[in-house]
């Protein structure tokens, strides 16, 4: 066999192998002996000069090189089969995977679908709630939207809005507590709502110049929608951002006793830079901006 092809190969099971971190698993997928996996593995390291994997008794761990190596080799495998998916489908068809936080995929991306519908009819949307994520490329998602700063490589940011922090409550809880009489102070005697994945109440309050413990009444949710519906039962005071409670401070559900903090985050459109172009990923980058502009 052509050398050539003979590497393409053993990197093809070199990357089995690592996102099954097993050779008897590859060798299933590959439908290969776990012996010939691993003898695949050697002559790649041979070929190479460096050691892929350290050999555990029950579990395989990547070198540095062999990381190295996957993470270049991922990047060009997602580069190959984007390519080959553009060029046996042009069109605005087939399904698109969007990866988001529950607050922005309420209050933002759902009122927005049934629009989307009618100007793409054939595209099937994949919506998949992650509150938080830290590497991008190791996710499934074409497009993401997420708060924050996600300036990674070879990722295309597109910034959407900015954001403020905001402490809310009921306007029952507000009287119960007097915090429009007392300001600050009163946020002693308050049971604070976190999201169990932000900081914001410590920010605020250092924002302000108040040294409460927010942490010694509290109640902590692993979503902030969560902490906001817990805001509207009298359950304490939460804070959250500014543009999803907007609608609810405006009708009397909620209390804005207190100033808001501003942030230098926004709300982003996330895509690996390599599927970027796709027709769908493009077509719907397009819509979003067109949405920005309304």
């Amino acid at each position: 066999m052509d050398s050539k092809q003979a590497l393409l190969k053993n990197m093809h099971t070199f990357n089995v192998a690592v996102k099954t971190m097993s050779f008897k698993a590859a060798a299933n997928e590959l439908h290969l002996t776990q012996s010939a996996v691993s003898h695949r593995i050697k002559v790649l390291e041979q070929e190479l000069g460096f050691n892929l994997f350290v050999r555990g008794t029950r579990q395989l761990f990547l070198t540095p090189e062999g990381e190295r190596l996957h993470n270049t080799l991922a990047r060009s495998l997602s580069s190959i089969f984007n390519e080959i998916d553009n060029i046996q489908s042009s069109d605005l068809s087939g399904d698109l995977r969007i990866l988001t936080a529950h607050g922005f995929a309420r209050e933002w991306l759902v009122p927005r679908l049934g629009k989307f519908k009618q100007d793409f009819p054939n595209l099937n949307l994949l919506v998949n709630i992650h509150e938080e994520i830290a590497e991008l490329d190791k996710e499934e998602f074409d497009i993401a939207f997420y708060y924050g700063d996600y300036h990674q490589p070879n990722v295309y940011y597109l910034p959407l809005f900015e954001e403020m922090y905001l402490p809310i409550c009921s306007p029952q809880y507000a009287k119960e507590h007097r915090l429009l009489e007392r300001g600050h102070q009163g946020l002693e005697s308050v049971n604070f709502l976190h999201s169990s994945l932000s900081t914001a109440w410590p920010r605020w309050l250092e924002s302000v110049g108040s040294n409460i413990d927010c942490y010694r009444q509290s109640y902590q949710f692993t979503q902030q929608g969560l902490a906001v519906e817990a805001a509207k039962q009298s359950a304490g005071v939460a804070i959250g951002r500014l543009r999803f409670m907007t609608k609810a401070i405006e009708s009397g559900e909620l209390l804005a006793p207190f100033s808001a903090m501003e942030t230098k985050q926004s709300y982003a459109l996330l895509c690996m830079e390599s599927m970027r172009d796709r027709p769908k990923i493009a077509a719907f980058i397009h819509w979003v901006k067109a949405e920005l502009a309304q």
